[in-house]
């Protein structure tokens, strides 16, 4: 059963504050709660901040949790790039402004999600 969304995103903030206003923009597009689980600057470019996010999912087939994930990440952003599942039903997909993808909520500027089984 897969249980978890992990969502990584590298967004253009100042500070914390900023981050936050994020988080509740790109809560307030999916169908599911959004919790920040980290905040911190991006060593490779300062001006952008990695934040970590978790979402629950609760899906009991791989087939519905792939449905539900994209149907929420593409509120979020399109087009996304998905991975090749892996053996145990995970499965990831990346959206990237370098790569083409429109995000709804300014100041993202790549995503990841990640479906997991563990919470």
């Amino acid at each position: 059963m897969c249980e978890t969304i992990r969502w990584r995103c590298y967004a253009r903030v100042n500070d914390r504050r900023a981050a936050d206003r994020v988080v509740g923009r790109l809560a307030a597009r999916l169908d599911r709660p959004l919790r920040l689980d980290t905040y911190e600057r991006y060593w490779k470019y300062p001006e952008l901040a990695e934040l970590r996010l978790v979402s629950p999912l609760e899906s009991d087939s791989p087939d519905a949790a792939l449905l539900a994930v994209l149907q929420s990440a593409w509120r979020i952003a399109t087009p996304w790039a998905l991975g090749a599942p892996g053996s145990d039903g995970e499965f990831d997909g990346i959206a990237s402004v370098n790569n083409g993808s429109h995000f709804t909520v300014p100041g993202v500027e790549w995503m990841e999600f990640q479906v997991t089984d563990r919470q």
